[in-house]
């Protein structure tokens, strides 16, 4: 995967926002009233100070992005009370696919935060149910051939990311959206293998502290797989390459994305942190 590719990829995971708030019945949906729409648009302006800023700089500023933004509401604890699912047009909130999603409820203290970090095109209600509250579902476009699927349970106070999977609608096949690696006790190494396509690419998440050194070497009986490794701040620090050795920037949690093209291949990866 080149560097265009991998910057295009993430940033298809910023585009809309979408956010609700507690009310209706699930399968429904309707169009909110202007005032709320409003109190809704202002919200999400007083909790993202990074979306203020950008559209505070957009032509409009923050007026055309209310006159763009739509909510309707929508059920997440089926009760009956009006919740809210909120979306910006504004290119400061929405890239070429996908949308952030933030889901509030009311509150006596006004509206409250209670799912964040989610993005992609599309919001649903699943039939399941955790502490009150049914369980959602965000569908995202991964690439494209693939789509990811994050299903979000609530835990009392706030909607966590239970399970998060991409699928290639074609053949239904799907995988982990990810996953983290784990070193055994006393090792400073371990292997991984998997199966890798174009559509279906493999993704690590490996935590690692500022001065560490990452070695990562991959074998595969094809040349087209290949990894890139990102640091937490999405910075790329190899791309296209089966062996990289680097001193790591930052502390956090490191990406490798492992690819092949539309044949797909078997590999064997293996990671390194002194």
């Amino acid at each position: 995967m080149s560097h265009k590719k991998a910057q295009n990829k993430l940033l298809g995971l910023v585009c809309c926002i979408a956010v609700l708030v507690s009310g209706l019945a699930a399968s429904q949906k309707r169009e909110a009233s202007k005032e709320v729409r409003s109190k809704l648009f202002k919200q999400v302006m007083a909790d993202s100070a990074e979306l203020r800023e950008c559209i505070d700089k957009e032509e409009g500023g923050a007026r055309a992005a209310e006159e763009g933004t739509t909510v309707e509401e929508v059920d997440l604890n089926r009760d009956g009370v009006p919740e809210y699912e909120v979306g910006l047009s504004t290119p400061c909130a929405c890239g070429m696919v996908n949308c952030s999603i933030f889901v509030y409820r009311q509150s006596p203290r006004g509206y409250e935060l209670i799912l964040d970090g989610a993005s992609g095109f599309g919001l649903d209600v699943l039939k399941t149910s955790s502490n009150g509250y049914v369980d959602v579902r965000v569908t995202a476009r991964d690439n494209a051939a693939a789509q990811s699927r994050t299903d979000y349970k609530f835990d009392g106070k706030q909607y966590r990311e239970a399970s998060a999977t991409i699928v290639q609608p074609q053949t239904g096949e799907s995988k982990p959206a990810y996953r983290r690696v784990q070193f055994k006790r006393g090792l400073s190494s371990t292997t991984v293998q998997g199966k890798v396509s174009i559509a279906l690419p493999d993704t690590y998440l490996v935590g690692a502290r500022t001065g560490q050194v990452m070695t990562v070497e991959l074998t595969a009986p094809r040349k087209a797989v290949t990894f890139m490794v990102m640091s937490p701040t999405t910075r790329s620090l190899a791309d296209n390459t089966r062996t990289w050795t680097g001193s790591l920037p930052e502390t956090g949690d490191y990406t490798i994305i492992v690819e092949a093209d539309e044949r797909g291949s078997t590999y064997s990866m293996t990671i390194t942190i002194k």
